[in-house]
């Protein structure tokens, strides 16, 4: 398959509808286009499945012709492409994104349906920035790269990053943003000691549970950001769970008695899980320092410490 002739001729129809490098100027242009091609694939969408009986309460007689099925799904074909044109991306950008989407849907299919948490009898809890990740250092870096500024990581002495670097909400979240839309979280440098904690827990029979707030569901990237800088650091895992309430979401899920201890680095997290039942481990931070703690949280300079 010369995918790339394909590209180019639907590419050259196309262009008597919209100029792929100018149809962004025009904003109402390109929803009215946006709008109408998304419709259309739906639509084609429809007469693919047509072709073929479908009705689960009906007894259809419909014989089935292979040539009109062909047809109405190299529509599809046509119209996706067209989307896919229409928004700038190239066919580079398809290929990444959909290794990137194989990688996601495999780990969602073997921790939903190949594996299952709530049969597991021996699980340790790990946060991932702060912890794994050497998060907020890695943003710091990242704004001052943007702002040409000197901040230093010992300046995020709250769990405030705006506030402690200077920074107004406004320009703090417009940068956040930026950050995880451009997928800087792929190159966040691992902690020192962070791999060989992870190799001490598989080796001693753990499920290593790695689960995170990072904001997932607003930007659908960070999946298989993550997938991705946990496959290229070599960082073992079983589970890897997206959730803004991570601890009540493992107890409710798989209940406290499983989970043998948590590692944080938020003094709030870590005060929950331990009125949850849960022991938990709390790395030391410039930002969780003089934060009262519950009875259950343990401060840690490293992840050395924690006893197996």
């Amino acid at each position: 398959m010369n995918f790339d002739a394909i590209w180019n001729d639907q590419m050259k129809f196309n262009r008597n509808f919209f100029n792929p490098e100018t149809i962004r100027d025009n904003p109402e242009k390109f929803q009215q286009m946006n709008n109408f091609y998304c419709l259309a694939t739906h639509r084609e969408i429809s007469e693919a499945l047509d072709t073929v009986p479908w009705k689960i309460h009906r007894k259809e007689h419909k014989p089935e012709v292979r040539s009109n099925t062909l047809e109405e799904l190299t529509d599809v074909f046509k119209y996706l492409m067209t989307l896919f044109q229409l928004h700038g991306f190239t066919p580079e950008e398809i290929e990444t994104a959909y290794y990137r989407k194989s990688a996601v849907v495999e780990q969602r299919h073997l921790q939903e349906m190949v594996r299952n948490l709530q049969e597991e009898s021996r699980i340790a809890a790990v946060d991932i920035d702060g912890v794994l990740a050497d998060y907020p250092r890695s943003f710091v870096e990242y704004v001052n790269h943007e702002l040409g500024t000197q901040y230093t990581v010992d300046s995020v002495v709250s769990y405030d990053v705006y506030t402690s670097l200077g920074l107004s909400v406004e320009i703090g979240m417009y940068l956040k943003d930026r950050y995880r839309e451009t997928g800087q979280k792929r190159f966040i440098p691992v902690l020192p000691g962070a791999r060989e904690f992870l190799q001490r827990l598989q080796a001693e029979g753990y499920t290593i549970v790695l689960i995170t707030a990072r904001p997932y569901e607003q930007y659908s990237r960070i999946y298989a950001d993550t997938l991705e800088w946990l496959a290229r650091n070599d960082l073992e895992y079983d589970f890897l769970i997206f959730h803004e309430k991570k601890e009540e979401y493992l107890v409710n899920s798989i209940g406290n008695g499983a989970i043998r201890f948590f590692v944080d680095d938020v003094a709030g997290n870590a005060n929950t899980v331990s009125m949850l039942g849960i022991p938990c481990y709390l790395l030391n931070r410039p930002y969780n320092s003089g934060v009262d703690i519950k009875k259950g949280v343990y401060r840690i300079d490293s992840l050395e410490e924690i006893p197996l």
